[in-house]
């Protein structure tokens, strides 16, 4: 197998930088020696993490409704062990609706709706097409033991989500698709006022079942995590990471040997209007690993956007 790594010694850096981050964050000096009184409103919107594969351990308080309109953008240009065999290069968009209601302080509801373009190039026999569709929807539930905003020292929430058979079918579109899936999550958020925000991810996916064109897919496992630097109310910049490993998937019950590891890593920011519970973030994300069994297409840029709202009534 061989393994195609970019600046292993600047991703030593960055994790560490995170580390470093959070010793500095709460080597602040404190403005009062007295104890926080707890909050029931929402925390600031500044710090929100722009990838939409990070949740961190907050939720939304009771009663009121979060909306993030996320888009990716992800030019699948780079072949990686290459073999002399070559891979189907591509485009994609995706979208994702992220809906999450808080039913009380510490338990809240997620939906997650998507829509996905693929614009392929032409490869042996295939000429270039695009093809559209559904994602497999997500419904789930984060309830958290520990929440910064009720007094604790840090949120922690732990996250049970179900994936519905929404996705596309055929065999023009992407394999593996359109099954059952569960997936469970833990994350930690931890803000250190006026300027410091951490988020933090680990989790699985797991199909249940085979889906389009025969294939079953198998456990995905992440890692995700951001540090953001808050300026003021209105403007912030974060560094944020996610890693993912994929054991190999089954067509027809024969193993595919596709298994693969990714790291991708990039800045971010946020701008926000806090008098309209609104922020706009953007970020954008450079492979520093990939590890893949088999000669693959896989992004050599992703561009993330996120416009969010919060609603109360």
């Amino acid at each position: 197998m061989q393994v195609k790594i970019k600046n292993w010694s600047l991703c030593a850096i960055i994790v560490s930088g995170l580390m470093v981050g959070q010793v500095l964050a709460a080597d602040q000096p404190e403005v009062s020696t007295e104890q926080p009184e707890k909050s029931e409103k929402m925390s600031p919107l500044s710090g929100t993490p722009v990838n939409s594969a990070i949740s961190g351990g907050g939720i939304v308080p009771k009663g009121m409704l979060l909306t993030a309109l996320n888009f990716s953008y992800r030019d699948k240009d780079d072949i990686v062990n290459d073999a002399g065999r070559g891979a189907r290069t591509s485009q994609q968009a995706l979208y994702l609706l992220k809906l999450r209601y808080g039913i009380t302080d510490r338990f809240e509801v997620l939906f997650v709706p998507g829509y996905v373009s693929n614009h392929r190039g032409a490869h042996f026999n295939q000429q270039a097409d695009r093809v559209a569709g559904p994602t497999d929807f997500v419904f789930g539930g984060t309830y958290t033991p520990l929440s910064q905003r009720l007094g604790d020292p840090f949120s922690l929430g732990l996250n049970l989500a179900v994936g519905m058979p929404t996705g596309q079918n055929g065999p023009e579109y992407l394999p593996g698709g359109g099954v059952w899936s569960y997936s469970a999550k833990v994350g930690i958020t931890k803000v250190w006022h006026p300027n410091h925000r951490i988020d933090w991810d680990l989790g699985f996916t797991q199909p249940t079942e085979t889906g389009n064109q025969g294939v079953r897919k198998d456990m995905l496992t992440a890692m995700t995590g951001s540090y953001h630097y808050v300026f003021n109310p209105n403007f912030d910049i974060g560094l944020e990471f996610t890693l993912e490993k994929n054991k190999d998937w089954e067509r027809n019950g024969v193993d595919m040997r596709n298994g693969h590891t990714e790291m991708y890593v990039g800045p971010t920011m946020n701008f926000c209007l806090p008098k309209w519970n609104m922020w706009l973030g953007a970020g954008v994300f450079v492979p520093m690993v990939r590890d893949y069994d088999i000669p693959t297409a896989s992004d050599n840029i992703r561009i993330e956007l996120k416009l969010g709202k919060v609603w109360s009534w």
